[in-house]
């Protein structure tokens, strides 16, 4: 019986992989100790070949050479200590009428709201008129480059006629050309860039206001030059250039221009604190439109600095929603778009300023941008946050008529400022807007809905470039990000 134990122990530790030469020892063991299984037995017989082996290496001893670990200390934990109680007792905010007991009214005329937060107002710049060197953030003699060139405006009306009128084919050919290099690359502002505007002469000038109230300028080349200024305390909803002069709109309730002449950023225009502006735009050499957030748009005469009417007139704007987006037809000059959070498109003539001609409701979201095109002003480029980009139809005056609706994703977030898209300067057949799609790009469509072109450059462009616009006279696209920077793409 003990043999045919023994036989099937040595064939079980077979199976455990004992070699024949060690399957003696191995046994050994067993009879030594009967309880144990055929994997104890050999895990007792590696240990004693391991014990062998260190020693025979005079390393059986090594734990007495080492340092006893040191001894765990107990954490101790701190004894909990009720706190005090308050002497007044606390209230819940609420109470509810059916736990009191209390008999229900339901009479809403009596109902009280809750007193509602609200957010305590930026304070604005104090001084109406400020100097240059008292809002630069560089020494004078940096920024006499971009100075200059804002100072020659007889020259360069002699030398620009206007945009040239270009087929679709030639247009896309000389955006073939359009490159990126670390020459046409600047860091205009420290915070994020809500507006641009391009200077129209013969050298890229771009102006840029920030989400804290800032305005960079910047001058690409081999010795580019960029300046920063302070005017505002609030966002910069709106910027744009008039040669040696550049309007801005901010938040923080002013209107303000500088002179490169005088080297003064002046208040043109100021409301009361619960209302900001986001954009404007210039309708004549003398003239200025502001959109305020409360549906007002106000039109301003920049000599006397003072409004000149408002449209509506009517003291109760809100029906139109908060304003986004002005533009003014430089063709048919009695008419103006203006685009706010209520999806609407209105279309604006300056003889009536009771109500607007037409509204359009092509989209179902705010609308960013509405503009004409600059070639004949018959057409009207939209950008809505409900991804939808939609070209309309202005032949007949007054009127808009939806031709065409693009999908493309607009919705930036928060955190970014929304899309705007823009004409190409010669053409009413392209425009350009910037994409939520990776690789980050810039995106060229034509008004069938069609993707002409991309532009980007993975060396340098990782961003989201919310504002994208062409030169008026060059052959260059200037974009804008919200870390501040600002990427020019020429064909030199």
């Amino acid at each position: 019986m003990a043999k045919t134990k023994d036989t099937q122990f040595r064939k079980d530790l077979l199976d455990l992989g004992v070699d024949d030469s060690c399957i003696d020892a191995v046994m050994e063991i067993h009879h030594r100790n009967p309880d144990l299984v055929p994997y104890e037995c050999k895990r007792q017989y590696n240990i004693k070949q391991n014990e062998e082996k260190l020693r025979s290496l005079n390393l059986i001893d090594i734990k007495s050479v080492m340092k006893p670990p040191k001894p765990t200390q107990s954490l101790k934990r701190k004894m909990w200590t009720p706190k005090p109680k308050s002497e007044i007792p606390l209230e819940p905010s609420r109470k509810s009428a059916r736990i009191a007991g209390k008999p229900i009214n339901y009479n809403v005329s009596d109902y009280v709201p809750e007193p509602r937060y609200t957010p305590v107002s930026r304070p604005r710049v104090s001084k109406p008129k400020l100097k240059f060197e008292d809002i630069v953030d560089v020494q004078s003699d940096s920024a006499v480059p971009i100075l200059d060139v804002l100072k020659e405006k007889t020259d360069l009306l002699d030398s620009i006629d206007g945009p040239q009128i270009k087929q679709e084919f030639s247009v896309l050919e000389d955006i073939e050309r359009l490159y990126l290099d670390e020459n046409y690359i600047a860091k205009m502002c420290k915070n994020r860039i809500s507006s641009m505007s391009i200077h129209p002469g013969n050298k890229v000038i771009v102006a840029a206001g920030s989400k804290k109230g800032e305005v960079g300028l910047f001058m690409p080349g081999e010795k580019k030059v960029t300046l920063r200024l302070e005017p505002h305390v609030d966002l910069v909803g709106g910027c744009q250039f008039s040669w040696s002069k550049l309007f801005t709109s901010s938040y923080d309730s002013t209107v303000r221009m500088f002179d490169a002449e005088t080297l003064q950023y002046n208040e043109i225009f100021s409301k009361s604190s619960d209302m900001a502006f986001r954009s404007l735009c210039l309708c004549s050499e003398n003239e200025l439109l502001v959109a305020g957030t409360s549906g007002k748009v106000f039109k301003l005469d920049i000599r006397e600095n003072k409004k000149v009417c408002s449209y509506p007139a009517k003291s109760d704007s809100s029906e139109y929603g908060s304003l986004w987006a002005l533009h003014h037809n430089k063709f048919d000059t009695n008419y103006f778009l203006s685009t706010s959070n209520n999806a609407s498109i209105a279309v604006w003539d300056y003889r009536n300023t009771k109500h607007p001609t037409d509204v359009s409701s092509s989209h179902c979201k705010t609308v960013s941008s509405a503009i004409f095109d600059p070639v004949r002003g018959k057409k009207v480029l939209s950008v809505g946050y409900d991804d939808k980009v939609c070209i309309s139809d202005f032949s007949d005056k007054g009127k808009l008529t939806e031709v065409k609706k693009i999908s493309h994703c607009n919705n930036t977030g928060r955190w970014l400022t929304k899309f705007r898209a823009q004409w190409h300067p010669s053409s009413d057949e392209l425009f350009v807007i910037g994409s939520m799609a990776q690789p980050r790009r810039i995106e060229i469509y034509n008004v069938n809905g069609q993707m002409e072109r991309t532009l980007s450059d993975e060396n340098h462009i990782g961003s989201i470039q919310s504002l994208v616009e062409f030169h008026p006279t060059q052959n260059a696209l200037v974009c804008c990000n919200g870390s501040g920077y600002c990427y020019i793409f020429h064909g030199d």
